[in-house]
């Protein structure tokens, strides 16, 4: 089946500010951005931060910066304007209210007062049924006692018990699926604020958007969708899911196997053109090498393969080092400059104590700048620890880190003392695996203040390096490790 895109064509750019943006909210981005260009549509940046709990403003401040350094642009954010806007969906609640009252004044949705135990009791017995409205009725009495009482509920989706939704995908074509697969969805939470699949909806509609290009994830939450754009008199976007990105062995991305994080690419030195380069050749564009200006006359998305596109690190880190060797000499003068300059003014402080002669420069700072330390397992011998706790330690100090809000010195050593007590271990030897996984080597400027310069995606990417070079851990002993964190030792070392 073979569709013409609707025209003025709109699409979006919609992350959650819940954590830094990573590879693959570039890629999403990355398609959009070029389906919109190539024709002669609009590019929207939507902020979708109905999470309140996990949302942060520093977040979408690190997607906007990124994205932009990429060389992504849109023509109407948060940050621009537009005549569509408020582009944050925190700031629409009014807009979403109005139609959740249209929505329950035409029997389209309920409201539910069941507590999450009774939830999950219900689930427990419907097997591989999902819940509807008449799995999740009180009787009269409990129902008129809980509204007597103002008990919370959340407003649901009235979804049908059987028979097939059929929607239409740009890459896959008709897809159905059983209507008794599809919960009766929360669409307003119990603190009045809305679900993702309400504002969504909402906000496609309102925006003008006309192709909704995102991760295969959505696929089943897609008729329910649907639904509430039936519902409302709307008429559906054109869907488009993109195969989710995949490690080369054809493993989802994931932390535990290497960082994601823009950002941590940034600091590595990989260049912004490498990057979307390379996410353009495995989202459909076949030529090794190509600007973001060329990709008018290269993409299509119906190209895209449904196997999944594969994230080789090996390749782009190939890819990078043809872009760097191809450059001007005062081009890459300049952009080596633009890498190294935040570093640069951060580590003075370290290290000019210590100078005395200019040449003392590079070896006293070259642990900041060198990306992964060259390490072997014969490093780690000369520290006072067997090899399994010094695993500990590192992983330890990786469940510390990764969830610091503030990334500073006192708080950093504040968790390295923390690490000392509990293992009943001295300061000094506790300190040994973090200065050789971090600095390289044990005498070295303060381990402490390279972790706050070199920032958390770096730090964390040399612990896991350092814990695989001391013999590494399986699935099992990780989550283990994790597991005795959680239950022994995380409530006194937050």
């Amino acid at each position: 089946m073979d569709k013409t895109f609707k025209t003025p064509l709109r699409t979006r750019i919609a992350p959650s500010p819940t954590g830094e943006p990573h590879i693959g909210t570039a890629y999403i981005a990355l398609l959009n951005f070029y389906f919109a260009r190539i024709n002669n549509g609009k590019v929207i940046l939507r902020i979708e931060d109905t999470d309140r709990l996990r949302s942060k403003s520093k977040f979408e401040k690190k997607i906007l910066e990124l994205l932009h350094w990429l060389g992504i642009q849109w023509d109407e954010g948060p940050d621009i304007g537009g005549n569509f806007g408020p582009y944050r969906q925190s700031e629409r609640n009014s807009i979403y209210n109005k139609y959740v009252e249209k929505l329950i004044n035409s029997g389209k949705v309920f409201k539910c007062y069941r507590t999450s135990e009774e939830l999950e009791k219900l689930r427990k017995g419907k097997f591989d049924k999902a819940l509807k409205e008449k799995d999740l009725q009180l009787d009269y009495k409990e129902l008129k006692l809980r509204k007597k009482n103002n008990w919370p509920y959340v407003i649901r989706l009235k979804v049908p018990k059987e028979g097939i939704c059929v929607f239409y995908d740009v890459l896959r074509g008709s897809i159905k699926m059983n209507w008794d697969q599809v919960d009766s969805q929360i669409l307003i939470k119990s603190d009045g604020t809305p679900t993702y699949h309400l504002a969504n909806v909402v906000d496609d509609y309102l925006m003008g958007i006309t192709n909704v290009i995102r991760g295969e994830e959505w696929i089943n939450s897609t008729p329910k969708h649907k639904l509430i754009y039936e519902y409302l008199g709307w008429p559906t976007p054109e869907f488009c899911h993109l195969p989710l990105l995949r490690n080369p062995d054809r493993s989802k991305l994931s932390k535990r196997k290497q960082n994601n994080s823009i950002e941590y690419y940034r600091k590595m030195g990989y260049l912004p053109q490498t990057i979307i380069n390379y996410l353009g050749s495995i989202g459909g564009i076949k030529n090794t090498k190509f600007s973001i200006e060329d990709m008018q006359s290269k993409f299509d998305i119906k190209s895209i393969s449904l196997g999944g596109p594969i994230f080789d690190l090996d390749k782009l880190t190939w890819l990078n080092g043809i872009y760097i060797r191809s450059m001007e000499d005062k081009k890459l003068i300049k952009v080596m400059y633009e890498w190294a300059k935040d570093y640069i003014y951060k580590i003075l402080p370290s290290i000019k104590p210590r100078i005395k002669i200019l040449t003392d420069i590079i070896p006293l700072s070259e642990h900041f700048f060198s990306g992964l330390p060259k390490l072997k397992a014969e490093d780690f011998k000369v520290i006072a620890l067997k090899n399994t706790m010094q695993i500990k330690v590192l992983k330890f100090l990786w469940l510390q880190l990764e969830y610091i809000e503030k990334w500073d010195k006192a708080t950093i050593l504040y968790k390295v003392k923390q690490l000392s007590n509990h293992f009943k271990i001295k300061m000094k030897t506790i300190l040994a695996p973090i200065f050789i996984a971090i600095n390289g080597r044990l005498i070295s400027t303060s381990v402490i203040d390279t972790i706050v310069i070199i920032g958390k995606d770096i730090t964390i990417i040399r612990i896991k390096q350092a814990i695989n070079i001391l013999g590494g851990i399986t699935l099992e002993q990780e989550n283990k490790i994790i597991k005795e964190y959680q239950n022994k030792y995380a409530n006194s070392l937050r």
